[in-house]
Formats: C-alpha cells, structure tokens, sequence
C-alpha cells in the first residue's frame, strides 16, 4: 500500500469506528466503500472484489464491534439476553450464506451493488415512515419475534457487508418499538458474535490474490490501519451517543444512508448501461 492509501485507510476506520459507536451500525456502511476503493486500486474487479470486500469489511467490523461494545458494558448499555437471542441465529445464517456466496462463483458484482442499494433504500425509508411510532412502549422480550430479527440480519449482513446494523436497528424500532439508544446497543452487541463463524468460513478459502499477511480473503496489512483508526474512533461515538436524543441519532443514520445510496446507485446505473 501507498503511504495515502494508509493515511486514508486510518482516517476512514476512525469516522467507521465513530459511525459504529454512535450508531450500533458496525460501520459496514464505511468499510464496504473503502475496500472497494482500495481493492480496485489493486486492478481487482469481479467476484474476487466482492469476497474481498465482504470479508474484510466483516474484520473491520468485528473490532469495531468489540470496541464499542466494550464501551457499551462500561456504560451499562449492554443487553445480553437480547443479543445472544439474536446472535445465535444471525451467526447461524450469516456463516451459512457465507459460504454459499465463497464457494462458486454465482455472486456477481451487480447482483451486490442490487442487494446493497436496496438494502440502504428500505432501510431509510422505513426510519423515515416510523416517526409517529416513537412515543408508543417498547414491546416485551419475544423469543420468536427475537429469532426471526437474527435470522434476517444473518441473511442480510452475508449479502450486503454490511454487518447487520443497518436491518437489526429498523427491524428493533419498527416491530418492537424500541428506543433508537436502546436497538443501538443491541445491534452493537450482536455483530461480533455474528461475524466471528462468518470470517472463519473466509479466513479457509483460497483466493486468486495471494499476500503475505494474509489468511484466506483476510488481508491484514490492508486492514490494519482501518482498524488502528476504529479503535480510536469508536468509544467516541458510543460516549456522543449517550448524551444526544434518540431522533437526532435517526437523522444521521438518514443522512449517512442518502450519501452511500446516491453513490452506489450512481455506480449500479454505470453497470447496467455498460
């Protein structure tokens, strides 16, 4: 790597990391971006650039999960029924996926950047359709209720890199009225029980790219400084997410969805026109 792509490899894990503490997102919604940019630079195109991406974006989140959920312990901010009932079957389905999508080569580019763009469009426009719900009390723990939310955020997260946030937050404030804080924690608590068996499945693969540093698709030298600037950045966020109001929590989530949106439908329609 180039002494620039490190510096903007850092910069970009701490606003990742700071992303990921204020939002429970995992900051998939940074990473995903970044690697694309720093694996194209390499001449990487394909479906080896998506494996590339997904998998480390998932190592980017897994400590930028750890980071913040540390600070959400020490704040006592952490649910652990609600994440292990979660997690479990998120993990279960995200592995599973995973391997599916490393295992032939049926998961092209366009069909990411489909899943991807319509992912971020749901997702904010269900924040927005839900505003007169916040006053409503948050629903009782529900096993079932509980379980399909895990199952959807696995199957989500192993398509898109994005680490699951993006599904679990909506889906926690939509059909169980809870407060943004709140689905924010959880979210955050989830993502790196769920992306551990999912990195695992990468770290076995063989990819065309072989690196020194590397395990499987897990390049840790290209890595390393995102996660050195996560580190910083996300005990920031979790400490700015405690003191800020729940609907100012949901309009920068919106707002972080609109530019990630417009960039990757700009890309979607360069593809289909080409």
């Amino acid at each position: 790597m180039e002494i620039i792509d490190i510096v903007l490899a850092f910069l970009f894990g701490i606003v990742g990391g700071l992303l990921s503490g204020l939002l429970g997102v995992g900051g998939g919604i940074i990473f995903i971006p970044v690697f694309d940019w720093l694996f194209r630079q390499k001449g990487i195109e394909g479906e080896e650039l998506i494996r590339l991406m997904l998998a480390n974006s998932f190592l980017a989140i897994l400590f930028s999960g750890i980071s913040s959920s540390y600070k959400h312990h020490k704040q006592g901010t952490f649910y652990l029924k609600e994440i292990l009932t979660i997690a479990v079957p998120a993990m279960i389905i995200g592995s599973t996926m995973s391997y599916f999508i490393t295992s032939a080569e049926w998961y092209k580019d366009i069909y990411f950047k489909i899943i991807f763009v319509v992912i971020l469009l749901i997702t904010l426009w269900r924040l927005n359709s839900n505003k007169k719900k916040d006053t409503k009390p948050e629903k009782p723990y529900s096993l079932i209720n509980y379980i399909i939310i895990g199952a959807s955020t696995g199957l989500i997260s192993a398509f898109s890199g994005l680490g699951g946030g993006v599904a679990m937050i909506p889906l926690l404030t939509m059909f169980m009225q809870m407060d943004m804080k709140k689905a924010s924690g959880i979210s955050i608590g989830v993502i790196p029980i769920m992306i551990l068996p999912m990195l695992v499945v990468y770290a076995f693969q063989n990819p065309e790219v072989q690196n020194s540093g590397a395990i499987g698709y897990l390049q840790f030298w290209v890595v390393l400084p995102v996660i050195i600037g996560i580190i910083i950045g996300s005990p920031i966020g979790v400490t700015i997410a405690k003191r800020i109001k729940s609907t100012q929590l949901k309009s920068i989530f919106a707002i972080l969805l609109v530019v990630i949106s417009i960039k990757y439908i700009y890309q979607l329609v360069g593809a289909l026109t080409h």
